[in-house]
C-alpha cells in the first residue's frame, strides 16, 4: 500500500513555517522549532512532497497576498476594494491564502488587532 500523500492543510502549515524560518535567525529558539517540524514532516512525506497533496474538490477563494499585504500594511481600501470587486463577497470574506498557512483576513485582523477591520469582515 502506499504513501498516503500530505493534505493541502498540512502543506500549507509546512510552507508556512519554511517562510517562518527565512525571516528568523538561525540563533533563535523558534528556528530550531520550525527546522524539526520540517524535518519530521520530509520524514513523513519525504523531501519531494510537492505536488503530492490530496486534491479536495471545493471551491475556495484564493487571498491575493496584495491583499494581505494591504490589510498588515493597514490599508484597509485595498483590502475593502478586493472584497466588493466582483464575484460572492461571502466567498471572498472566507477566502485563505493556502501559501500563508491558509489563514484569512478575519486571523491577520485579529492578530494585528484590527478591531474596525474585524467588524466589517464579521
Amino acid at each position: 500500500r502506499g504513501t498516503i500523500p500530505p493534505s493541502r492543510d498540512q502543506i500549507s502549515s509546512i510552507k508556512m513555517t519554511q517562510l517562518l524560518m527565512k525571516n528568523v535567525d538561525k540563533s533563535d529558539p523558534e528556528y530550531e522549532k520550525c527546522a524539526r517540524k520540517v524535518k519530521e514532516f520530509e520524514a513523513e512525506y519525504g523531501e519531494d512532497w510537492e505536488g503530492t497533496a490530496i486534491e479536495y474538490d471545493d471551491d475556495c477563494v484564493s487571498l491575493p497576498f496584495y491583499v494581505i499585504n494591504a490589510a498588515k500594511g493597514k490599508n484597509f481600501r485595498t483590502a475593502l476594494q478586493w472584497l466588493g470587486n466582483k464575484g460572492n463577497i461571502k466567498d471572498r470574506v472566507n477566502a485563505k491564502c493556502e501559501s500563508f498557512g491558509n489563514v484569512g483576513l478575519l486571523y491577520l485582523a485579529a492578530v494585528d488587532k484590527e478591531y474596525d477591520l474585524m467588524t466589517f469582515l464579521l
